[in-house]
């Protein structure tokens, strides 16, 4: 599954990628519908790469303004990188997993931090009484959510 990129430095690859896709893919064209000799090709180079300098550049702002909370519902970046820093590091990479997939069973954030049963059940447990967190029961396991106070 392909996901949003999170970080600055993703989001800056994302983009450059996509410039060199765009003027690749619009170099192919041109050559291969006007041929090698045709007058127009050096313009149609400069035309091919600020179409995909503005490509990426317009990819780059989106994914920015998603990350700030763009989306309606979405965990806003604020509340949570304030709350970051008052976290532990252990905290804050549960919080990173659960707010990249809202509802993410107990056991499945185990596996994918390689934590202990023990240790997620006491971190969890820890973060639902400073209520940053709220779990929901789902047979033997929990779902985990984030506190609707960090969603406004």
């Amino acid at each position: 599954m392909i996901r949003m990129p999170a970080t600055e430095n993703e989001r800056l690859l994302s983009s450059v990628i996509l410039v060199f896709i765009a003027y690749f893919g619009l170099n192919s064209l041109f050559f291969a519908f006007l041929g090698e000799d045709s007058a127009s090709i050096p313009y149609l180079i400069t035309l091919s790469f600020l179409s995909g300098m503005i490509l990426g550049l317009s990819f780059f702002l989106w994914t920015r303004s998603i990350a700030d909370g763009g989306e309606p519902g979405s965990v806003t970046s604020r509340n949570i990188e304030i709350l970051k820093k008052a976290l532990s590091d252990d905290e804050t990479r549960l919080i990173d997993l659960i707010r990249s997939s809202e509802g993410v069973t107990q056991d499945s954030i185990r596996f994918k931090t390689g934590f202990s049963k023990s240790k997620v059940s006491a971190i969890i447990s820890e973060m639902e009484k400073k209520d940053i967190l709220s779990r929901e029961r789902l047979g033997r396991t929990y779902k985990i959510f984030i506190s609707d106070w960090l969603k406004k």
